[in-house]
């Protein structure tokens, strides 16, 4: 079998491409982990593609596995026909291992296998194809390789710019040729780090090279002043010169001054193919309109003179592939309409992709026809059972227009499908589009309903809420069935919920299981069971178990839903909530991966808040980072500012925890500007108590208050509903009772210990009793103090919340120490420490080490004391004096003085010298 470049370009030399050869060799011997591009990219006839065989040549002979891919114009309309290729190239046994419904989807694309009733997820192959590529580097470097990557099919070029953007630490290596003047899907610029794309302007040959290029193609002499001539008016494009030599060499064209355009060019491809004979231009124009062109399909007898003339080339499986693209061209646009259409209408009696049929059919027409737009509409059917829903969108347009004026309604429905297709596949300026021509024209109530609801949809995935609200109400009112009015009443909950108003979005959910219920519609019925459990517990209505069973019993998990409906989610966020931690990770882990595997990447960053969330209750930073990293990551990619906001938002609450002052900042800084920007208010809380977790550690509970204060206030205003909604305000009671406002904080403590008994929230109970606790010492009740935070150690035990349980043992020992208990404060001290050690919680480690320090144990006289040790470590790292001083809750001047004892044990003179001293230090 003939390898990539043996097929399509024989032995050619490659000649005056000197600097691009150059490039390629860079490329392709570069380092071997990150994923590189390499963009050849010029006008028409250029001599691209030759480059980019020459490059897939060389990578072969290094060892690298080639994935080509060669789309032509004609292949623009058939969904996923690039992909296809690529994986049709891989290794059978690397697509068999995929997980079942990634290898199910690539099957599906391959037409191997039948969709049957079911429908792929929007990113059901993007997903597949990552998967499929990441495997394929975990064996060796491997090279994907487009020619002509302007002709990508819509469904294919999102499904390579969602896999390439995926897999920047793979040692994939990426070629593509592009021609200027065409719009580039995948945007080739943007798939890697801008020194990771290596871009080369393919320019026109030298006069020499020029000269060789003629006498070896063309095996003909030409004068210097008729090469000089050539190479002015084609401006030194080898095809064009080609061309024009050809057509000298033969006696049918003199040399001409000037530059010759385009035109000229296809004029001088049309006069070639008008001396073949009349059956060879009739296969050739049928080559030209078929998307693939095989001689199943084409008289290859009728094709034997334009093969002997280099126009086209047919390999040994019977696929006809035109020498150059502009050949294709050519032959097509200069062919009488007529002559088109009715090369279309028998071509689609021949191909039996019902895709290319119907669009065959539709090039075919030559007005409405109502029979070719109910044909379009089968094929876009087919081809979102196929997960290419951007084609199916593009089919459902042509549909519409090419319905006749007298089945307007069926135009109408046409184009609300289309919009709806643009939205799943994340089009949503085409569908914006779409909807605001078609409210602006006459419609039905049910049809401008339906156009306000998708527009809402719209609206909320751009994070539009106060918009999206709007849309909703209205269409609401024109909805004129049970499961439209759901729809509306579910995105009307999401808007509220998003505004942190949960009662009404509560109310908008009950409204919307009512419907559901009487739509009799199982999987919305499950949704809507959900969305209520959640609502239900935000607004301090407890826990209903029931839901839980018979929105799980209902759903279907492979149904295209939003994340906020999909019930598995919904219960595994309120599994965090009660603090069922090890469920609520099994479930949201769970949900996770399938959407990974189905391929919905919109479930991955906001379901990745509430992991990264779960991990920094439970103590384990690391885990909370990684999540938030990923959902940033994956919230960058798909465009979701609003959920990248929350999850900025969850990273300072992680810095935080940790002790990093100014990631804390920047990330609390970060947040806000999103939310601002969005209007989603949640963020709020988790910046409220990030700014006043970090202000505690600090020693600055005046800041602290400031950052909790508004809350604060709103909830003294309307009450505590649910206790984990507002879990910034243990520390807004501690920081009013270090500024001594001791009722305000009694009132808060009473209502957070009430809700909590009454809900029986064990974090509520530990973390207010722990409060009390702070508010009895320090009005001198050390008993009852004491008291409180054995209560707050008892509700602890309920809960893995390591952190919280840790600033209890802290508070009891700082409590204990000044009451002289010292055995029961070491106790409780050194636990406490230990705990913030492991976590690695900087500031509060410091803040249990200072108060070691206080019980005074004993140490020799060369050994730092912890104090001593701890001043040293955090002016090691660069802090002033002053900075160390916040940190520790010490005066500069005690930070100075312990700083020159720990230089008189450790043997050293100055802070430059520290840095090496406690490395070694800490390394004995």
């Amino acid at each position: 079998m003939p390898t990539e470049r043996e097929a399509y370009a024989g032995d050619v030399a490659i000649i005056g491409r000197g600097p691009e050869l150059t490039a390629a060799a860079t490329f392709l011997q570069g380092p071997g982990s990150g994923l590189r591009a390499l963009l050849f990219e010029g006008e028409a006839g250029i001599g691209k593609t030759t480059l980019w065989l020459e490059t897939i040549g060389r990578a072969s002979a290094l060892g690298i596995r080639a994935l080509p891919c060669r789309p032509a114009q004609m292949e623009t309309g058939l969904a996923l026909s690039a992909i296809a290729d690529l994986v049709d190239t891989a290794p059978a046994d690397a697509v068999a291992s995929l997980p079942d419904p990634q290898r199910h989807a690539l099957e599906i694309t391959l037409l191997r296998e039948d969709p049957g009733p079911s429908q792929l997820e929007p990113r059901a192959v993007s997903t597949a194809f990552r998967s499929l590529l990441a495997a394929l580097t975990e064996t060796g470097p491997v090279l994907v390789a487009i020619d002509d990557v302007q002709w990508l099919d819509p469904a294919s070029a999102n499904a390579i710019r969602y896999a390439l953007r995926r897999l920047a630490g793979t040692s994939l290596r990426c070629l593509f040729t592009r021609r200027v003047t065409e719009p580039d899907p995948v945007h080739v610029e943007a798939i890697a780090p801008h020194e990771a794309v290596i871009q080369v302007r393919v320019g026109p040959l030298t006069l020499a090279s020029l000269h060789q290029l003629l006498r070896d193609r063309l095996q003909h002499q030409f004068s210097r002043p008729a090469l000089a001539r050539i190479h002015q008016m084609c401006a030194g494009n080898p095809l064009h010169a080609l061309e024009v030599a050809r057509a000298m060499s033969l006696g049918t064209r003199r040399p001409l001054q000037g530059t010759a355009a385009p035109d000229d060019l296809r004029q001088l491809i049309t006069s070639r193919v008008g001396r073949l004979p009349p059956d060879t231009r009739d296969a050739l124009l049928a080559c030209a309109a078929l998307s693939r062109p095989t001689t199943m399909q084409v008289d290859e007898c009728a094709l034997l003179p334009a093969e002997v003339d280099e126009l086209v080339r047919i390999d040994d499986s019977g696929l006809v592939r035109f020498q150059h693209p502009l050949y294709a061209s050519a032959i097509y646009e200069s062919a009488p309409r007529s002559q088109r259409r009715s090369t279309h209408l028998r071509l689609a009696q021949l191909v039996t992709d019902i895709e290319e049929r119907a669009r065959h059919l539709a090039l075919a027409a030559a007005g409405p026809d109502g029979e070719i737009a109910g044909a379009l509409e089968q094929a876009a059917a087919h081809a979102r059972a196929r997960g290419a829903w951007e084609s199916a969108g593009d089919l459902l347009e042509l549909a519409a227009r090419l319905t006749p004026i007298d089945l307007a309604s069926d135009g109408t429905r046409r184009t609300l499908a289309a919009a709806e297709h643009h939205v799943h596949a994340g089009d949503r300026p085409r569908a914006r589009t779409l909807l605001e021509a078609l409210l602006a024209e006459p419609l039905t109530p049910s049809a401008r309903g339906r156009a306000l609801y998708l527009l809402g949809e719209v609206a909320c995935a751009d994070e539009h809420y106060l918009e999206a609200r709007r849309l909703f109400v209205t269409a609401l009112e024109l909805a004129d069935d049970p499961r439209s009015a759901h729809a509306c009443e579910m995105g009307l909950s999401f808007v509220d919920s998003n505004l942190s108003d949960f009662p009404a979005a509560a109310v908008h959910t009950y409204r919307a299981l009512e419907y559901a219920e009487a739509s009799g519609d199982g999987p919305i019925i499950a949704e809507a069971l959900s969305a209520c459990l959640a609502l239900d517990f935000l607004c301090g209505r407890g826990f209903d178990s029931a839901k839980v069973e018979r929105s799980l019993a209902l759903e279907d998990t492979n149904r295209a839903v939003a994340p906020w409906r999909r019930p598995s989610g919904s219960v595994g966020q309120v599994m965090l909530w009660l603090g069922r931690h090890a469920e609520a990770r099994e479930r949201l882990l769970r949900v996770c991966t399938d959407a990974r595997q189905r391929g919905d990447e919109s479930d991955q960053a906001y379901t990745l808040v509430w992991l990264s969330w779960l991990e920094t209750r439970g103590g384990d930073f690391a885990a909370a980072e990684r999540f938030a990293r990923e959902g940033v990551e994956e919230a960058a990619l798909s465009g979701n500012q609003s959920t990248q906001g929350f999850l900025r938002a969850q990273q300072a609450y992680i810095h935080a925890h940790r002790g990093e002052i100014e990631q804390t900042r920047q990330a609390c800084a970060d947040a806000e500007s999103a939310a601002e920007h969005f209007g989603n208010r949640l963020p709020a809380i988790w910046v409220a108590a990030s700014r006043a977790l970090l202000e505690l550690s600090l020693g600055n509970p005046a800041a602290a208050w400031q950052a909790c204060e508004p809350l604060t206030t709103l909830l003294e205003q309307y009450g505590i509903g649910e206790p984990v909604t507002v879990f910034f305000l243990p520390d807004a009671v501690e920081s009013l009772i270090f500024r001594g406002e001791l009722q305000r904080a009694h009132d808060l403590i009473d209502a957070l210990e009430r809700r909590g008994r009454e809900l029986d929230r064990a974090s509520a109970l530990a973390t207010g009793a722990r409060c009390r606790g702070l508010l009895l010492a320090t009005r001198g009740d050390v008993d009852g103090a004491r008291s409180a935070f054995e209560q707050a150690l008892v509700e602890h035990a309920r809960v893995p919340m390591p952190f919280e349980q840790a600033r209890t043992l802290l508070a009891k020992g700082i409590v204990e120490r000044r009451a002289r208990q010292r055995a029961r404060a070491k106790a409780s001290l050194q636990q406490a420490l230990s705990e913030f050690q492991r976590m690695g919680a900087a500031l509060f480690a410091a803040r249990a080490h200072e108060e070691m320090r206080r019980l005074g144990l004993r140490r020799s006289n060369h050994e730092l004391t912890e104090c001593e040790r701890r001043v040293a470590e955090l002016a090691a790292t660069g802090r002033t004096n002053r900075q160390i001083a916040a940190a520790l809750f010490m005066s500069a001047k005690t930070v100075e003085a312990n700083l020159a004892r720990a230089y008189g044990k450790l043997g050293i003179a100055s802070r430059a010298e520290l840095g090496a001293v406690m490395a070694s230090e800490g390394q004995r």
